[in-house]
């Protein structure tokens, strides 16, 4: 036997859909004359009720209201892989974000380019357009004291890496091309070292999620972060000796 829990929500969030756009109905939820629901996107574009012909009325279903706040539904993108459950009024925040459904290059941080599609072909899109910037590993070294962005493929997961100069300071970050509850399974540690071999400064911090604006990992100080002065002194011959770890937690 089933779960019968599971089959009342189910059922439940069978009656939450829209009978017109089959999307979950969030607060207002619209009645016709004859108490058949519609979502208030539908009823702005439709005359009359798709299940009767009757007439819409004034009246909400308050009680379904009260129901749709309380639930959490589904990503559409399920199917590709995506396990979030989310309240109804953060859905369609969620959708313009999910990188399991349809996103653009990660590299339009840095660079145009028009590639928009599907997470499970962006390692073989960035291997064959950024093959000069795609590193398959969990330890990387980036040399470079200018702008740097590279994608990095382990773990059977793809991840972003950036690293740049912005107000007197340099900061970089790694982002995990998933949700934020995937990428708080992992972290990365930053570990810039001199070269006598002896100095170092490490530092640790848990994996971004793409949803995440590189600007705002940066202000919020949650990433390797460090003054002009402090990283200058661990440069030779222009080259900077910095190690990326990437690590489950």
């Amino acid at each position: 036997m089933g779960d019968p829990s599971r089959a009342l929500l189910e059922d439940l969030l069978k009656d939450l859909e829209c009978p017109v756009c089959m999307e979950y109905m969030a607060p207002p939820i619209n009645l016709c004359t004859n108490g058949h629901n519609i979502c208030s996107k539908c009823r702005q574009r439709v005359q009359c009720c798709p299940a009767c012909r009757a007439k819409f009325s004034e009246i909400r279903n308050v009680a379904l209201e009260n129901i749709a706040r309380k639930q959490k539904y589904s990503c559409s993108n399920r199917q590709r892989g995506c396990l979030d459950l989310l309240h109804v009024e953060h859905i369609a925040k969620h959708h313009v974000v999910c990188v399991y459904g349809k996103i653009k290059c990660p590299f339009n941080l840095v660079e145009t380019c028009s590639w928009n599609g599907l997470k499970s072909d962006l390692k073989e899109h960035a291997k064959a357009a950024h093959k000069n910037h795609f590193f398959e590993g969990s330890v990387f070294q980036s040399p470079h004291l200018k702008l740097c962005f590279w994608m990095l493929f382990c773990f059977g997961n793809l991840f972003t890496y950036y690293f740049k100069k912005r107000d007197g300071k340099y900061c970089a970050a790694v982002q995990l091309i998933g949700t934020s509850s995937e990428a708080s399974k992992y972290k990365s540690e930053f570990t810039l070292r001199a070269a006598n071999g002896v100095e170092q400064v490490s530092k640790i911090f848990f994996v971004r999620s793409f949803a995440e604006d590189f600007e705002v990992i940066f202000n919020s100080g949650k990433c390797f972060n460090l003054d002009k002065e402090t990283v200058e002194i661990f440069v030779v011959g222009k080259k900077l000796n910095l190690g990326v770890k990437l690590s489950k937690v």
